[in-house]
């Protein structure tokens, strides 16, 4: 089988580089139109003339990651995705788990995916949802953020004073601590769930002027 690269072209602007394949083995012709990233068609060396089999599959190869890429570009169009998550999204859209996982990398790599500064802008929002730090860091973790981008997020609120959040989440919700032993129990339960310590709800309540 004859394998040729019979055209090279530029794609949105450079960024991609489309090459045309034509497969011959006597009468029969099968023509390919592969789309790459600039960067894979630089890292593969190839230009416009007879390939082997092996070197074309390595452009075959690249260009269904090619593809993923492009996919996983228009997920984060939607808003940031942990890699891991960005993996998932793609797997449930059609890609190999390799092949999504390859994207992801690349992705990073690319500078579209920064798992540390994504993790803290979930965490900054996540304030807004008076969650404390158990809860966020709970949050990060079910969203793929590993523990480097857990730890970075949650070090950005260091300066947060969790204990007047708590406080200022029981004002808007109740105006005040409720009258019973039992009501306090339960509002406490509660606020455990939303991430906050033992000591920050402590605290949240003795603004209120509760003495236990």
């Amino acid at each position: 089988m004859k394998i040729e690269i019979t055209s090279v072209s530029a794609r949105d602007g450079g960024a991609l580089i489309c090459l045309v394949i034509l497969l011959s083995e006597g009468e029969n012709v099968d023509k390919r139109e592969l789309l790459l990233l600039s960067s894979q068609y630089t890292e593969l060396g190839v230009s416009r003339g007879e390939i082997d089999e092996a070197t074309f599959d390595e452009i075959s190869e690249a260009s269904e990651l090619c593809l993923a890429v492009r996919r996983g570009m228009s997920i984060l169009g939607y808003g940031a995705s942990s890699k891991k998550e960005l993996a998932k999204k793609l797997v449930l859209r059609g890609v190999a788990r390799e092949m999504a996982n390859g994207a992801a990398e690349m992705l990073e790599r690319m500078g579209y995916v920064d798992e540390n500064e994504d993790a803290a802008r979930l965490a900054e929002r996540s304030l807004k949802k008076y969650w404390g730090i158990r809860r966020i860091s709970s949050e990060l973790m079910s969203k793929g953020y590993g523990d480097s981008a857990v730890r970075y997020a949650i070090d950005t609120l260091r300066d947060v004073d969790f204990s007047m959040l708590c406080k200022e989440y029981i004002d808007k919700k109740y105006r005040a601590l409720p009258d019973t032993p039992d009501g306090r129990k339960k509002l406490f339960s509660a606020l455990m769930r939303m991430g906050y310590t033992s000591s920050e709800i402590r605290e949240a309540f003795r603004a209120f002027g509760d003495r236990e």
